[in-house]
């Protein structure tokens, strides 16, 4: 036991020490803090030239697998870790005294020594859980090569005792090939370690969830899943010269990549993404779930529930990320509806998608690469997988949810196509629809609905969808709703000052209105009737229409007409095509249609009372009288005919044209995608079409709607006038009734033209559509021949 002391080769029985029962060959290493109190060894360069050899031979065989030899030992240094001086790889220093030549010819092998421990703590560290299954495999295929250099060293150790010609320049002759492949091994390593230290140096650091929980990950995503793989085939590319090199790198690519390609079948094939360690190219945000498209406006889960990570996609996937990222949120949707996915090897291709092969002269993809990935069977799973998920949703949703069936209902609905049912609606709900919004039941409105729509007379009584039906009251007026989706989109530069001209217009037209009360009011009391008649119609008409442009800040201006739309109740997978933003676009049409439609309701009212009036209908003994009857006769028609025109474009020339060729696009679609992409284009078509989507022309539009309404509330007043002055009860005097009709006529006149004016600019710049709707105001020129009183406006005050 005192011998053994002295030696420093072991101071306890090995038995007790952990380190020797793991690795016996430890017992060769001496303790640093016992090295002083060993007798020192007789230097090497004192023995003879074969004892030399003999002795550096053996010092060799223990060196490279790691272990300190008596003549060779490792240079480390103290203020850096044991850990990180190994993985860039530690330098051994042999004894000075060696013989010249064979220093030279150990020198040589020694950085094989350095290699094997710097690949051994490189898989020490990376087979650690955090750095994914990719990083393991990588590891994995290292340890194979490490155990054939184990064995070799196994066989020249054998070789060494065994043989008396066993030389030092025969062990570097078999060794030479092997220093080839750890050379390159270890490169592999220090690239890898490399992109580590960016990634630390750049803060890249995500939360993980792993099994329900966060974590902080201590693997950047640069040296995991494909990042790894990026540069095994950056490696593979850029060493294609050599073949050695490049075997061995189709080798660790093609065991590395193993669980790479099982996640990949894995979302493919199921839609299920099963990465634990967050290294593949598609990730998934939980939060967002199918529940979220009741409410979701920004259409959040088909864009954002799965998306690619760019910057980690292995450059062989490149030209496929696309459909990867499609073929598995399709087959997802399926899944989610509740339907069975079939195995990858029972889903029947040929009968789904026909015999069409894969054509492999389109894929860009190195040859090398596709030898590497199972000769590129790859290439034919992701092409087979995409046109079986696509097929597959396609049928789901064209044919088991009948989505072209639906989209039909809609348009009955939302576009009031065959709209008999609607108008006897408003029929039955007039009383209640005069309310204000927030005083209208909503359940009345529905009750009505549901026994207009079951109405056997009716033609939405056929139509199997027509439950889904629902009333609604919004609690902003049309023009503000629609200016304040403009503003958010950011096509209104600066809102406040958009709203600063709205109350600019507004308070103009608050003066103009009042004038027309005090002159109104003064005739009243002059005539006898009651003051401040006209007055209160003024008002209410100018809060009326004032609300309405500004938008109705408070939801006290709105009426029930006025705050009306339809929903649609759509389950999923519907609901990713008619989504809620798509039917917030559907909602925004028919609010605009609805709104024309109870103005022209309004100007018939006028001139159906005008019909059944004796004064309004009979001729006037008073020439100027009857010449101020035909002015608001001709006014009326003018805006009757502005408001018919207008309508008859958004109808006919609008949305019937672009639902036709919706429904032909739909008829030969071949992917799910196609299908979102027809039907967002088409709504987007019809709002930017309809005047919807521009606020200067939205606010020249509503205050030219609206001053219809403004006639139409004030014809009452003409009506009592007129009385008085047919019957002689009141002095004869006009001019203030021509003064009122030149206001509304000269409002009127300015705004269409100025409507005019705006649509030709558009016309030029932002749709041709436009023009077709000029014509239809204009057709004879009138409106740019008419010359009105000159205003200091214009159109960029809009």
């Amino acid at each position: 036991m005192n011998k053994q002391k002295n030696e420093g080769f072991a101071i306890k029985s090995f038995c007790k020490e952990r380190d020797f029962i793991k690795a016996p060959l430890n017992s060769r290493v001496i303790r640093s803090s016992l090295r002083d109190n060993v007798d020192k060894e007789q230097k090497i360069g004192t023995f003879s030239l074969q004892q030399q050899e003999y002795y550096i031979i053996e010092d060799l065989l223990f060196v490279m697998m790691g272990l300190e030899g008596k003549y060779i030992e490792m240079n480390l240094v103290r203020n850096k870790s044991e850990k990180d001086q190994k993985l860039e790889g530690i330098i051994f220093s042999v004894d000075g005294t060696l013989d010249p030549s064979l220093k030279d010819l150990t020198e040589r092998v020694l950085p094989l020594a350095t290699y094997y421990i710097s690949i051994d703590t490189f898989i020490e560290i990376h087979s650690e859980f955090e750095y994914g299954f990719v990083s393991h495999a990588l590891c994995a295929a290292m340890r194979g090569l490490l155990k054939e250099y184990l064995v070799l060293i196994t066989q020249l150790e054998h070789q060494f005792r065994s043989s008396t010609s066993f030389t030092l320049q025969k062990l570097w002759f078999y060794v030479h090939p092997t220093l080839h492949t750890m050379t390159n091994i270890h490169s592999l390593i220090l690239e890898i370690r490399e992109a580590d230290m960016e990634a630390m140096d750049n803060n890249v650091r995500e939360i993980l969830m792993v099994d329900g929980f966060p974590r902080n990950d201590n693997a950047p995503q640069r040296i995991k899943g494909g990042g790894i793989l990026s540069i095994l085939v950056d490696r593979m590319t850029n060493m294609s010269g050599d073949p050695a090199t490049k075997k061995l790198y189709m080798y660790l690519l093609s065991k590395s990549s193993q669980p790479y390609v099982t996640m990949l079948h894995s979302w493919i094939y199921h839609g299920e993404i099963r990465d634990p360690h967050d290294e593949f190219m598609i990730q998934e945000k939980k939060q967002i779930t199918k529940e979220n498209l009741k409410v979701d406006y920004n259409d959040e889960y088909w864009e954002k529930r799965y998306t690619i990570r760019e910057n980690i996609i292995p450059p062989f996937l490149i030209s496929f990320k696309d459909k990867i990222l499609l073929a598995g949120k399709y087959i997802n949707v399926v899944r989610e509806c509740g339907i069975a996915i079939k195995d990858p090897d029972q889903q029947c291709i040929e009968d789904v998608v026909g015999k069409d092969d894969v054509d492999r002269t389109e894929v860009n993809v190195n040859n090398d690469i596709l030898v590497a990935m199972d000769g590129g069977r790859f290439v034919d799973n992701i092409e087979s997988a995409y046109k079986f998920a696509n097929r597959t949703l396609l049928d789901l949703l064209l044919k088991d949810q009948q989505l072209i069936d639906r989209l039909r209902s809609i348009k009955r609905y939302f576009f009031l196509d065959q709209s008999d049912f609607f108008i006897h609606f408003l029929d039955l709900a007039s009383s209640e629809l005069k309310k204000p919004s927030n005083q209208v039941s909503l359940t009345k409105l529905q009750s009505l609905l549901d026994l207009v729509l079951r109405n056997p007379s009716s033609v939405a009584y056929t139509d199997p969808f027509k439950e889904d039906v629902k009333i609604g009251m919004s609690s902003e007026g049309l023009v503000d709703q629609l200016l304040h989706i403009i503003n958010l989109a950011g096509m209104d530069v600066n809102p406040t000052n958009a709203r600063n001209s709205r109350l600019m217009d507004t308070f103009l037209i608050r003066k103009e209105i009042g004038k027309m009360g005090d002159e109104s009011e003064n005739e009243g009391s002059e005539d006898g009737e009651r003051p401040g008649y006209a007055a209160s119609i003024a008002g209410s008409v100018a809060s009326s229409l004032t609300g309405s442009i500004i938008g109705a800040g408070s939801k006290q201006y709105l009426t029930g007409i006025e705050a009306l739309t339809l929903d649609y109740i759509v389950t999923f997978p519907l609901s990713l095509v008619i989504s809620r933003k798509a039917l917030t676009s559907y909602q925004l049409l028919f609010r605009h249609l609805l709104h024309l439609k109870h103005v022209e309701q309004l100007l018939y009212n006028t001139w159906t009372e005008q019909a059944k009036s004796f004064y309004w209908r009979c001729g006037s003994a008073h020439p100027t009288l009857e010449a101020w009857k035909s002015r608001v006769y001709a006014l009326r028609q003018r805006m009757l005919v502005f408001v018919q025109q207008l309508l008859y474009f958004i109808t006919s020339e609008v949305l019937e044209p672009q639902w036709r060729n919706l429904e032909d696009k739909l008829s030969k679609v071949s992917t799910v995608d196609q299908v979102l992409k027809y039907h967002t284009d088409f709504l987007d078509t019809c709002l930017k079409e309809c005047m919807l989507t521009n606020a200067k022309l939205l606010r020249i539009y509503s205050k030219t709607v609206y001053i219809c309404i403004l006639f139409c509330n004030y014809i009452e007043k003409f009506t009592k006038n007129l009385i008085s002055l047919e019957s002689g009860s009141t002095p004869f005097s006009i001019d203030h009734q021509e003064r009122t009709i030149y206001k509304f006529e000269d409002y009127f006149f300015y705004h269409i033209k100025l409507l005019i004016d705006a649509l030709n600019f558009y016309s030029a710049t932002d749709t041709v559509q436009f023009l077709g709707l000029v014509v239809r105001l204009d057709y004879n020129l009138f409106y740019a021949k008419h010359e009105g009183s000159e205003r200091g406006d214009n159109i960029n005050k809009y």
